[in-house]
């Protein structure tokens, strides 16, 4: 039996607060902007990515991360493109490539400028298949 994948994105707007219920870390709300994204895979659910646009307790601003939810086989990583331009270049990806799920990635990072445009994407990868979701885009 053939498996097929469909992926989505969800893009939410939220304070610090939720963005820590979602992701495990707690900490005192501030105004920020998140993104979640889901992947599913065999119309399961695979994994979620996160993007975190300020930094909020023991989580860095301007970062993705990447959790592979299901021991399914298929890795997840989530993919931002700073600045976009027209066609897709991946500046900053988070991947779960090599580890046993349930597992998340470390958050990666580094500053970008205020107000930038960032897109974004999740994709389930194994070798050399993937398979992503449409970009989204917000700031950071």
């Amino acid at each position: 039996m053939k498996r097929t994948m469909k992926l989505t994105a969800k893009a939410v707007t939220a304070g610090a607060a939720a963005v820590g219920m979602m992701v495990g870390f707690s900490g005192q709300a501030a105004a920020s902007t998140s993104v979640e994204m889901s992947a599913y895979y065999g119309g399961k659910l695979a994994g979620s990515g996160y993007f975190n646009a300020d930094p909020s307790g023991s989580v860095p601003g301007d970062a993705i991360r990447a959790c592979d939810l299901s021991a399914d086989g298929v890795g997840i990583e989530v993919r931002m493109d700073i600045n976009p331009s027209g066609a897709w270049r991946t500046d900053r990806v988070a991947s779960t490539r090599g580890h046993n799920s349930p597992y998340c990635s470390p958050w990666m990072s580094g500053n970008i400028a205020e107000e930038t445009t960032v897109a974004l994407k999740i994709c389930a990868v194994k070798g050399t298949w993937e398979d992503c979701s449409p970009v989204r885009y917000t700031k950071a």
